[in-house]
């Protein structure tokens, strides 16, 4: 066993809230903005990370973007996305994937379908780099992304070996899902995860994790997981420490 190994858990109730158009859209954040005093600061080349849903429908309206690498993904429903190098609303179903590569400059809205459900995680690319790169975007199907697994383990891999998306920030993103049992869950050495949990319930080398709830484990690569229920992780690993100074250690 690795004794230096740490899991913080971040309770759904504990994480950061906000809203949108009058309260359409809701969102939890396990990493909320810097100036929204974050419960869980951002680390690594990991900035912001919002999980919001909209029971009615909503729309984030049009703002702007610089430097950052930005993904949506799309976990249930529908969304429509618009922005200024396309100029046209296009659609995502549950499964799908976009990024922005705000670079120089771009403009974006959004607008979550009725039952719609999505991630937004901002990444820290090398702002002296990006800043200075055309703005680009890509959509990408759900049936794009490699899926591997067996005996109740299955895993869709969307940033990382043999994935479509390709990204300046270096960072992996996957889904997990478990069926209810023990599984070990292999992590990239040298590296921080944070782990969401969509659905279920587990145990997480000792500690409980509930619906909504996030963790951030380092220094950890082999997780034991007990999944009391069958289960659905997110996970998002990013190089500890970051190869390059980020937009949020300038801040510090």
């Amino acid at each position: 066993k690795d004794y230096n190994m740490s899991i913080q858990l971040l309770k759904a109730q504990d994480q950061n809230t906000g809203t949108f158009d009058n309260g359409k859209i809701k969102e939890r954040k396990p990493i909320a903005f810097p100036g929204e005093n974050p419960v869980l600061q951002p680390f690594s080349t990991l900035f912001y990370w919002a999980y919001a849903w909209s029971n009615h429908g909503g729309l984030i309206a049009e703002h702007p973007h610089r430097g950052f690498e930005i993904c949506t993904f799309v976990l249930d429903g529908s969304i429509e996305h618009y922005d200024s190098k396309n100029q046209a609303w296009l659609s995502l179903a549950a499964g799908d994937v976009q990024i922005i590569r705000s670079g120089n400059g771009i403009t974006h809205a959004e607008r979550l379908n009725p039952g719609g459900r999505i991630f937004q995680i901002w990444f820290d690319p090398d702002l002296q780099q990006s800043l200075g790169k055309p703005a680009s975007y890509d959509d990408y199907r759900a049936d794009t992304f490699p899926v591997a697994g067996q005996n109740g383990y299955k895993q869709t891999t969307f940033i990382g070996p043999d994935a479509p998306i390709t990204m300046d920030t270096p960072v992996q993103a996957r889904r997990i899902e478990l069926a209810k049992g023990e599984h070990v869950v292999a992590l990239a050495p040298d590296h921080k995860a944070g782990l969401f949990l969509l659905d279920g319930e587990l145990n997480l080398s000792g500690t409980e994790m509930q619906k909504g709830d996030f963790a951030l484990v380092d220094q950890e690569q082999n997780l034991t997981i007990n999944a009391t229920t069958d289960a659905i992780l997110f996970a998002i690993e990013v190089p500890d420490p970051a190869p390059y100074p980020t937009y949020a250690q300038a801040r510090g």
